[in-house]
């Protein structure tokens, strides 16, 4: 084969009319041998072994914790694709799964050749496949300069309690600084960082302390597989500056306390034809291990092949397979942040996919004196929604690359994506009880266009602070004791501070099904549950308050 190949390459130097024969023929000859993947999907997930009365076999205690603090019932997209059927399609000579979705019930399959195909769409649970294309947003190629320490920027404020250097004034658009000061920091929040790798992200002094503190709860690489994230592009350690890194008087991000995931899922230096569909998968791992929050500085309109391109038409919400699980991720729980695009002026000034999405917050860009820049992509969607949502710092952002704890200006929504994204993660630590809607539908209206959004500016910059911050979690869980825990029959929730009054307490399953309920606790500062007649499990008690509410688990042995 290789000879043959080589004979070819001879007669197309000493033939130049015989070119385009022989480059066609070439790509025959390949396409022959290579993978094509394409996206199979399936009818149903009957003889699936899981089921969602017992969700702890494919969603962590966190994951699960999440839908019943937050009264979301699990669902028929919870439950894994049907191993039989991967098995199945596995079995077929020619044929390998890449991965599975189950929010989509479908599978990425790649395959030899279109006999295999046909093979594979002859089976009664598949409904249809479709050539897998990759469409992605140009990511802005930034190479780390010498250090510019530009006035504007390291400007700090002498009162702050933080020395914010460069990234103070994009703080302080948001006023962040002042949720900031009252404590709240992202702890307990755990942010997924969706993106194109993270270079040197683990060797770069503004992460020390991330690092340090075990703030990196762990990174999957959905594109090349395995966990190794920090050899692969630069763009995602920029965008993780912006929320996590630390270098006093230099640089502070918006959500510094909180734990993230690192996940690579976009291929930045080929034209892979999957990428969409990595997203989907990481999406749906960071659904699976407890995220709360989604922060993505990617988004698709044009594949490889023009004929298949993204037209305005698909930017509904519920066409394109990413939008359609953004949009899932998000009423599973999730606060999803998605960058507009950097499309402004362009051919195309319309966001991009999946920033189309209806239950997602979309974040344009401003500049140092609050105006949208330039390059910020432009709503409605095609059915005519407002986008983008909110807005923060884009234009000449403070990040950080390499591995001496450089810092720099940078432009694009790649960045105000997760400087807002960190921002609303310290907001829903002030606001516990707060569901992600709630926590997006609130911003909006503090926001500085409330009164007139648009397809420019959408609502507008978020304040942090305009709104008292509750009580948080952590202080209305001190006020009770719960003990002791694990338990094997009984379990006793005292009252330490006698001031709570409005008491209700509710025993839940892991299907969010109520057990017990409990009002007594007005008049006495003690409850006892007997839990003799209940099996041995995760179990969680949720207290109710005039002041908020809290979830706990609770292991009876």
């Amino acid at each position: 084969m290789e000879l043959f190949i080589n004979k070819l390459l001879f007669l197309m130097v000493m033939n130049k009319k015989k070119i385009f024969f022989v480059v066609n023929l070439l790509l025959l000859l390949n396409s022959s041998f290579s993978q094509i993947n394409y996206w199979v999907k399936l009818s149903d997930k009957n003889g699936s072994p899981y089921s969602i009365s017992t969700p702890s076999a494919f969603l962590s205690n966190a994951s699960i914790q999440r839908r019943i603090t937050y009264n979301i019932p699990i669902h028929f997209t919870d439950i894994p694709v049907t191993p039989a059927y991967i098995n199945q399609i596995n079995a077929v000579s020619g044929a390998t799964v890449v991965y599975a979705s189950k929010w989509l019930n479908g599978l990425v399959v790649s395959v030899t050749n279109t006999l295999v195909l046909n093979t594979i769409n002859s089976f009664s649970f598949v409904l249809n496949s479709s050539l897998v294309n990759r469409f992605k947003l140009d990511i802005p190629k930034i190479t780390e300069p010498i250090v510019n320490e530009d006035k504007e920027n390291l400007r700090t404020n002498l009162t702050s309690t933080f020395n914010y250097g460069g990234s103070y004034w994009q703080t302080k658009q948001l006023n962040l600084d002042c949720i900031h000061n009252q404590g709240f920091r992202g702890q307990g929040i755990t942010i997924a960082v969706l993106d194109a790798g993270f270079l040197n992200a683990n060797a770069n002094p503004v992460f020390d302390s991330l690092f340090n503190r075990g703030g990196v709860l762990g990174t999957r690489d959905f594109v090349s597989g395995g966990t190794n994230v920090y050899d692969d592009d630069a763009h995602g350690t920029m965008v993780l500056s912006c929320m996590a890194a630390i270098k006093p008087n230099v640089i502070m991000g918006s959500a510094p306390r909180a734990n993230y995931w690192l996940l690579r899922t976009e291929d930045a230096n080929t034209e892979k034809l999957v990428e969409e569909y990595n997203w989907i998968r990481g999406a749906e791992f960071a659904d699976s291990v407890g995220v709360d929050i989604l922060s993505t500085s990617l988004g698709y309109t044009t594949f490889d092949n023009p004929s298949q391109n993204h037209t305005f038409s698909t930017l509904n919400g519920k066409t394109a397979p990413m939008s359609i699980a953004a949009n899932l991720a998000a009423r599973k729980g999730l606060l999803v942040l998605n960058s507009a695009g950097n499309g402004g002026g362009s051919s195309w000034p319309k966001i991009s996919i999946p920033a189309d999405a209806d239950s997602i917050c979309t974040v344009g860009a401003i500049d140092s004196l609050n105006n949208v820049t330039s390059f910020s992509s432009l709503g409605p969607t095609a059915d005519n929604r407002i986008k983008p949502d909110l807005l923060a710092r884009g234009g000449n952002a403070w990040v950080s690359l390499g591995t001496s704890g450089n810092c720099f200006q940078a432009n694009g929504t790649s960045f105000s994506c997760p400087i807002l994204a960190g921002a609303m993660a310290c907001f829903w630590q002030a606001h516990p009880t707060f569901s992600s809607y709630k926590v997006l539908d609130t911003l909006k209206k503090t926001a500085s266009n409330f009164s007139a959004p648009n397809n420019s500016k959408g609502w507008g910059i978020p304040n942090m602070c305009a709104i008292p911050t509750s009580i948080s979690e952590k202080s209305l869980i001190d006020k009770i004791n719960v003990y002791p825990n694990p338990f094997n029959t009984k379990l006793k929730i005292t009252k330490v501070d006698a001031e709570l009054k409005m008491f209700k307490f509710q025993i839940i399953n892991v299907l969010g099904e109520v057990i017990k309920v409990n009002f007594s606790f007005l008049e006495n500062n003690i409850i006892e549950f007997d839990f003799s007649d209940v099996s041995s499990g995760i179990y969680f008690f949720q207290l109710n308050t005039e002041i908020g509410f809290v979830t706990k688990k609770i292991i009876k042995q």
